[in-house]
């Protein structure tokens, strides 16, 4: 039997759907971690409690008897369960900010002006809260708990390059991806905007996260004056950036929206398909859902030349584009990458690593 220790989120709903269509729920026990009564995990009757209360350790019980147990998005939060605890095999699946958000590494993911202008002037008064919280009860077993993954589990060789080179882990490298919800040959019925625009239509970003360094984004793109309509999704990230986001940012060379509005998922594929591209100018890997639905669409997607995931992605036959690219780029067709997103991160790979994994 296996253990899975995992938050409340939709990625982990489809990892569910995943075991259950694989047959492997008999021998795969997910517990979340969750303090919220109105949890996505209920609809599927998966076991929630909050972390560290008795509720919890009732539900994992002796984290001995599992044969393997695997930690969903490693937060300091968990540094003193893992290292009080005894594993046969612990395994670290990330979720990014399990990485490159820790507080010692975040500075690394931000670009000149989004650094200077926003996260040098403003820290949440939440985000003090739980960096006193890491500090005071988890940062003494920060060492304990790293020493005892064994596999840490991502499709991204890179990014588990970072992880060995910044944290004090030794670990092997397991390969493996978390699905959207919905499997990319839903997309197949979507034709893209064949509407003629006397300027680009560009997604900025895939949130309201400081991450996106979209100071950076725009001030790149008045530099170059690249006649385009900015849109930028802030529906869900920091209320605080967001709020200043929308009283920042300006746009001289076509027009600037804000999307907050939450879509169903067809009208957001119709979103992502209507625009010219997507520019993502994160340096830490981040929005994956968005990025690979555009690249499976053949739609343009520009990326910082520093970003972390760029070696895995040309390794495995995606054509990148990246900032500079988009100074000389007009409407016309991008580079082919529907068949490499298949091959690479298809929905029929992934079972079989499940079957492999969590067998």
């Amino acid at each position: 039997m296996n253990l899975h220790i995992a938050p409340d989120n939709t990625f982990i709903n489809a990892f569910y759907g995943n075991l259950k269509e694989v047959s492997l729920l008999n021998n795969n026990r997910i517990v979340i971690r969750s303090n919220n009564k109105e949890l996505e995990a209920v609809k599927h009757d998966i076991p929630f409690a909050p972390l560290y209360s008795k509720k919890f350790n009732l539900l994992v019980g002796d984290t001995f008897s599992y044969d393997k147990v695997y930690v969903h998005y490693f937060t300091p939060l968990l540094y003193r369960w893992v290292a009080l605890n005894k594993f046969k095999e612990l395994n670290w699946l990330p979720w990014g900010g399990d990485i490159y958000n820790l507080p010692s590494l975040d500075h690394l993911c931000y670009e000149p002006l989004t650094y200077m202008q926003y996260i040098k002037k403003n820290k949440s008064f939440g985000q003090i809260l739980y960096e006193l919280k890491v500090l005071i009860f988890n940062s003494a077993f920060k060492k304990r708990a790293y020493s005892k993954v064994a596999n840490i589990m991502t499709w991204m060789e890179q990014e588990y390059q970072f992880a060995l080179h910044h944290l004090p882990v030794q670990a092997k490298h397991k390969f493996f991806f978390y699905e959207n919800q919905f499997p990319y040959s839903d997309l197949d019925s979507i034709q893209s905007s064949t509407t003629t625009r006397d300027r680009l239509s560009l997604i900025i970003g895939n949130s309201g996260s400081p991450t996106n360094n979209h100071l950076d984004t725009v001030s790149f793109l008045e530099k170059h004056k690249i006649g385009a309509d900015l849109i930028v999704p802030v529906s869900y990230g920091d209320k605080n950036y967001i709020s200043f986001l929308k009283k920042r940012l300006t746009y001289k060379y076509g027009a600037l929206e804000f999307v907050d509005r939450y879509m169903q998922f067809h009208e957001y594929i119709r979103f992502l398909a209507d625009a010219d591209g997507l520019v993502m100018n994160t340096i830490r890997p981040q929005g994956y859902g968005n990025i690979f639905m555009m690249l499976y669409l053949n739609k343009a997607v520009f990326f910082n030349e520093r970003n972390i995931s760029l070696p895995d992605l040309t390794k495995n036959g995606i054509n990148c584009l990246s900032f500079q690219d988009i100074v000389s780029f007009g409407q016309e067709t991008p580079p082919e990458n529907r068949g490499a997103v298949v091959n690479f991160l298809s929905h029929e790979r992934l079972l079989t690593e499940y079957r492999q994994l969590f067998c």
